[in-house]
Order: C-alpha cells, then structure tokens, then sequence
C-alpha cells in the first residue's frame, strides 16, 4: 500500500466514524493473524489523550495503525525513534500528526 491509498482508506474510515456506520471488526481473528508480524499502514502521532482514539477515528482495527502518543503532541527522542522504527522497520508508507481543540496538555503548558 503506498502513501496515497492508506490516507484514502484513512479518509474513507474516518467517514464511517463520522456518521456512526464504523464496520465490525473480528478482534479474536484479527489477534491470530497479528502473531506473525504488523504491517501498520500509517504512524500517527497523537496526544495521549483519551478522546484522541486514532483506532476509533479513522475506524481500523488492531495493527491498523502504529500509534504514537505524547501529551500535546511534544515529542521526544523515543518518540521520533518510534516513528522511525514505524517507518524503517515495519515499512509504514504515511505518517500523520493528529491533534485536537481544547488540549489540556497545552492549556497547562500555556
């Protein structure tokens, strides 16, 4: 999958989320099939908020997404080391820099 198709299915799932029609997902199934190896289509780095769920928003199932979380989205060396194992290793075409209003990791740095 190249860069473009993983923001389309992104896009495409994330309209699912929007409209509450997110497709079901066979966890138990998907667990066994993850055994072997990830082949994550997209990092996102996120703030680790709770309400920030990039599996939920962009409705992918388990291995769907190497997520990445810091609070307000500050990243370290061992963030960056992360998305570049995401991207090095696991060959993960698209990264995505996810954030949100109201941040209270942000209001408290302010």
């Amino acid at each position: 999958m190249n860069k473009e198709e993983a923001l389309m299915r992104l896009m495409e799932g994330n309209r699912r989320f929007l409209s509450n029609a997110m497709e079901a997902k066979d966890h138990i199934a998907k667990r066994e099939e993850l055994k072997v190896g990830q082949q994550p289509i997209a990092v996102v780095l996120t703030c680790s908020d709770s309400r920030v769920v990039p599996e939920f928003i962009f409705d992918v199932g388990l291995g769907g997404i190497f997520t990445v979380e810091s609070a307000g989205n500050v990243v370290d060396k061992i963030g960056i080391g992360s998305v570049e194992y995401a991207v090095g290793h696991l060959h993960t075409p698209l990264i995505i820099v996810l954030g949100h209003e109201k941040c209270g990791a942000v209001i408290a740095a302010y």
